[in-house]
């Protein structure tokens, strides 16, 4: 059976949704964790918990990339932060083209890090370890 492609409009206008989602102005930040106050870290802490919550159900990670005690890791607090950094500048509207699939590749090799970070740290599913 043979399918029949939809040709596209004639008029563009129209065809295309308005962006709603627009990126904040200017580029975005890093977070150095050291320089703010305990209670400072705790609300950026909650901000990246909802990104990082996002990336694992996005792309499927389990317990042995992003365990549920990372916010007690403070080399998996630096990864992933710098990993949403990435992430935030590659989605952004002044982005350039092919910086998606940059950040992807980037993500690649930032998972095999995590993923030692996580190893070295002991952590089970059901049981954080401090080091």
């Amino acid at each position: 059976m043979t399918r029949t492609r939809r040709r596209a409009p004639a008029s563009r206008e129209g065809f295309f949704p308005q962006r709603t989602f627009l990126a904040p102005i200017g580029p975005p930040t890093p977070i150095i964790w050291a320089a703010f106050t305990t209670a400072e870290q705790e609300l950026l802490l909650e901000d990246l918990d909802l990104w990082v919550t996002w990336l694992a159900e996005r792309y499927r990670l389990d317990h042995r990339v992003v365990p549920a005690c990372w916010t007690q890791h403070p080399e998996l607090i630096e990864e992933l932060s710098a990993l949403q950094l990435a992430w935030q500048g590659a989605y952004s509207t002044s982005a350039v083209p092919d910086a998606p699939l940059n950040w992807h590749e980037r993500f690649a090799v930032a998972r095999l890090r995590i993923t030692d970070w996580v190893a070295r740290t002991g952590c089970r599913p059901d049981a954080h370890r401090s080091l």
